[in-house]
């Protein structure tokens, strides 16, 4: 358990390798300077994407341990740990002790939920959001407690304000269907419902005000492109049923059916075998009308995960969202599990699982970072320490190999975040260029041809960002060293302009890894550079 957690905080302090960090810093970071909490703003300009709640958890954080990489991430790890122990709680309420401990430990060591602790988006918000209001709604539904009726009402409506309206959908399916399959249809028009539905609308009014005020009273605004746009119909309904369909003003070119089945089975690993074989397992229990002590995780997991599968929209980290519901569903699996033939497909499920990620990262070692052998050794000597501790314990028939799959996750993930994150941060050369002139620069003015939030983000001195005509008609920043990268110093050259390389930072220029990238013997293949030049007069 200890283990667990230290590996899903580990990557804290480590650099954005990806835009949307940065691009949410951007944002929160303007909020917290500006003191102005109603209004995103990217670099002056009015932002419409997201619901405003995570940007106001990270610029209370910035307001308090400043503008950096930890006070980022600090808040949604402290809202990812509050789903582990309202996926503890919630449980341990039907289950048991030792069952909830399975799913928190399922729930801490699924991989995407370490990925993203690091590489950290709204998902983690979501995840506590979400499972302390179908928590606290449960309690509602079995006594009308005005605390659990406040408390859900709250956690729904940030929720909402997270990610939008669509987060009702998993938290009243888990809800009405409890209700439903245990033939309670008369509980649903009780009216506490009625008061926890004016609570939510009540807590969600920071988000309609915000939006509001920012765009519906400035229909002379001009968002991607278009005028009149209103902010409460955008969060209302452009947000949620333009991604649905794919047309609203963001798309993705993702629309595949079985997207999320195949996305669980490396970013729900090593449980995901588990789970689809929990969730058949369930649903034909129900088809035979075998009654269940709850029926809040198939609800809310199930239907919300065809809902995205439906969805024209589809990005791997959307499920992370479902993961403690999948965790409960696994662990009660687990659990109950005897000699027999259940017993054997876990085994050979979970060997063969945890043999090939060993596999991976030893084989990705050799290729990505040889010259990390000795962290390698290193890790690997304590994952073999580890494992051979466990399977000479006397436990229950399960316990071994079910702890040795969290050990092997704890290793995978202590080698990404020991090894693997670090190199990925030394080929972005955004973040080389920020900190080589914060180290030889003091901070002084400098211009860019290209808008990069992650140099923004890490440059602490100021930055005039124009295209390359512009910094060749200005005087004072032609004087300035300019940010480029390969497409201006190609421009330049076109035009005849003379220039000196101040540095130049290899960059890759891309998120998803490439194996020409992995394999560092074809690694300088894939390179782009980064420069900081300065043009001769």
């Amino acid at each position: 358990m200890l283990l667990a957690i230290a590996v899903n905080i580990a990557g804290i302090g480590i650099k954005f390798f990806t835009d949307d960090p940065a691009l949410y810093s951007a944002l929160a970071r303007s909020m917290a300077q500006s003191n102005n909490f109603t209004d995103l703003l990217y670099h002056g300009a009015d932002w419409l994407d997201k619901p405003h709640f995570p940007f106001w958890a990270i610029a209370v954080s910035f307001k308090i341990f400043g503008v950096n990489t930890i006070a980022y991430k600090l808040p949604a790890l402290a809202f990812f740990f509050m789903s582990v122990i309202y996926t503890y709680k919630l449980a341990k309420k039907f289950y048991g002790d030792e069952t909830a401990i399975i799913a928190i430990l399922i729930l801490l060591t699924a991989q995407h939920s370490v990925m993203s602790n690091t590489d950290v988006r709204a998902e983690p918000y979501i995840m506590g959001l979400l499972m302390g209001a179908v928590y606290h709604y449960y309690k509602v539904k079995e006594s009308a407690r005005f605390a659990d009726i406040l408390l859900a009402s709250v956690f729904t409506a940030c929720a909402v304000m997270t990610k939008g309206i669509y987060l009702l959908i998993p938290i009243g399916a888990s809800i009405i269907g409890d209700y439903l399959f245990k033939k309670n249809i008369k509980g649903l028009f009780h009216w506490k419902w009625l008061l926890s539905f004016i609570l939510v609308i009540l807590f969600t009014t920071p988000e309609l005000y915000s939006v509001y005020t920012q765009f519906d009273l400035h229909p002379e605004k001009t968002v991607f492109g278009k005028h009149q746009i209103s902010g409460i119909h955008w969060f209302l309904w452009d947000s949620q049923f333009g991604r649905f369909n794919n047309n609203g003003y963001i798309t993705n070119t993702h629309g595949d059916k079985l997207f999320f089945v195949h996305t669980l089975l490396w970013a729900f690993a090593p449980w995901a075998i588990l789970l689809f074989y929990a969730i058949f397992s369930i649903i034909r229990k129900i088809v035979k009308r075998i009654a269940q002590p709850e029926y809040l995780c198939i609800s809310g997991g199930i239907l919300m995960l065809l809902i995205f599968s439906a969805s024209k929209f589809q990005l791997p980290f959307y499920t992370n969202i479902l993961f403690p519901f999948f965790a409960i569903i696994t662990a009660v699996f687990i659990k109950s599990l005897v000699n027999g033939g259940k017993f054997k497909f876990f085994k050979i499920a979970q060997y063969i699982i945890t043999g090939l990620l060993v596999i991976a990262v030893v084989v990705l070692n050799f290729v990505f970072a040889p010259e990390c052998w000795l962290i390698f050794i290193l890790l690997l000597a304590g994952f073999v320490i580890l494992s051979i501790y466990i399977f000479k314990q006397k436990a229950t028939i399960w316990q071994p190999l079910f702890l040795f799959t969290c050990a092997v996750t704890v290793f995978v993930n202590a080698y990404l975040v020991a090894v693997a994150y670090p190199i990925i941060v030394d080929y972005r050369g955004d973040i080389s260029a920020a900190e080589y002139l914060n180290e030889n620069n003091k901070g002084q003015k400098v211009s860019a041809t290209v808008l990069s939030n992650t140099f923004d983000f890490y440059y602490k001195g100021e930055v005039t960002y124009s295209n390359l005509d512009e910094i060749l008609k200005t005087e004072s920043q032609k004087k300035q060293i300019i940010v480029a990268d390969e497409k201006a110093i190609t421009e330049l050259k076109s035009k005849g302009v003379t220039y000196t390389v101040v540095k130049a930072f290899e960059d890759y220029p891309r998120e998803n890894l490439s194996l020409p990238f992995i394999i560092k013997n074809k690694r300088p293949t894939t390179l782009d550079h980064f420069y900081l030049i300065k043009l001769v007069k």
